[in-house]
């Protein structure tokens, strides 16, 4: 087979695995839109206190809450008081001159593969940034908590900014420079707290000027993410570890559709990305006031966004 030949027909097997992948997902979506079995998931929120606490070695305090996909009940409810991490190893940091007040984000709630939540939380400080991931032991049901710091990052000002559950040992996550572009792919490795410095992954190098957001995985281990460009048009992307390019050896990402409401582009992006366990898509993002957070449906294929209920969380992971 000539050079030609070759590279076009690892062109025609890339489509040829995302068109089927993309099948794969919608009729999943589609069997699961058909029974219409509510599926339990969990949301999280920022709690703020004024305690004084050490924003390095401890965490944000916050709520957890247990719902579902079709009614508005929150059954189960818990406050997660701040955690000290199991790993006060320092990290690097940086005095600034122009400092507005110390502060805190939740970036991302996931359940990992064993089962357990994990939420990532950043904590703003005059001396740079300090990333967490505060977790559950024994399982999501159990109110165990605890937590570690992230460690090794680069510079005093990165943040982690989206995380997925790789293996039990493994977080793939989003490291942002104080929450904004350049972005990069970087994995945690989940006992130690510390950024891997091998890319064992092959992960791509990202645009330096595009924002990239809400790393979610499809049951079947397929991950997707969001993207927004100079237009500001945030747009869906997907990325298989097992799809490489041919050149480079780099896992290739692949941008879906654009994700709309109603007809219209977003303006702004989704607040999170998860899928249910029967392989539906869903989205936190504003509603229609802007003054809300709502939960909504998306087809990974088109991207059309589709109402499901208010949803007045910041963050949310389904149960597996």
């Amino acid at each position: 087979m000539s050079p030609l030949k070759r590279r076009q027909f690892g062109k025609l097997a890339a489509a040829g695995l995302t068109s089927t992948i993309l099948a794969d997902v919608s009729k999943k979506a589609i069997a699961q839109n058909e029974k219409k079995i509510p599926e339990v998931l969990y949301g999280v929120n920022l709690v703020i206190t004024n305690n004084g606490r050490n924003r390095e070695d401890q965490t944000p305090s916050v709520e957890l809450n247990t719902t579902d996909t079709a009614t508005e009940r929150v059954p189960a409810r818990i406050t997660v008081p701040s955690q000290a991490v199991e790993n006060p190893s320092p990290v690097k940091k940086k005095s600034r001159a122009f400092f507005t007040g110390e502060s805190d984000r939740v970036t991302k709630l996931i359940t990992s593969k064993d089962g357990n939540l994990i939420t990532s939380t950043v904590s703003n400080t005059r001396n740079g940034y300090f990333n967490h991931l505060l977790f559950t032991v024994g399982g999501a049901s159990k109110a165990q908590f605890r937590a570690k710091k992230v460690l090794d990052l680069d510079t005093p000002n990165q943040t982690i900014e989206s995380l997925l559950s790789l293996s039990n040992e493994q977080i793939l996550c989003l490291v942002a420079n104080e929450g904004v572009p350049p972005f990069t792919f970087k994995t945690i490795d989940f006992f130690s707290g510390k950024i891997l410095a091998k890319d064992e992954l092959a992960l791509p190098p990202l645009p330096p000027n595009n924002r990239f957001a809400n790393l979610c995985q499809d049951p079947k281990g397929n991950i997707f993410a969001t993207e927004i460009s100079a237009d500001g048009i945030p747009f869906l992307i997907f990325l298989n570890l097992q799809d490489k390019a041919g050149i480079t050896g780099k896992v290739k990402i692949n941008k879906l559709a654009r994700l709309t409401f109603e007809g219209r582009s977003l303006s702004n992006d989704v607040k999170d990305l998860n899928f249910s366990p029967s392989g539906q898509l869903y989205a936190l993002a504003a509603d229609k006031s802007g003054k809300s957070n709502a939960l909504f449906t998306v087809d990974v294929k088109t991207g059309k966004m589709a109402l499901v209920r208010e949803f007045a969380f910041e963050k949310f992971t389904f149960a597996p």
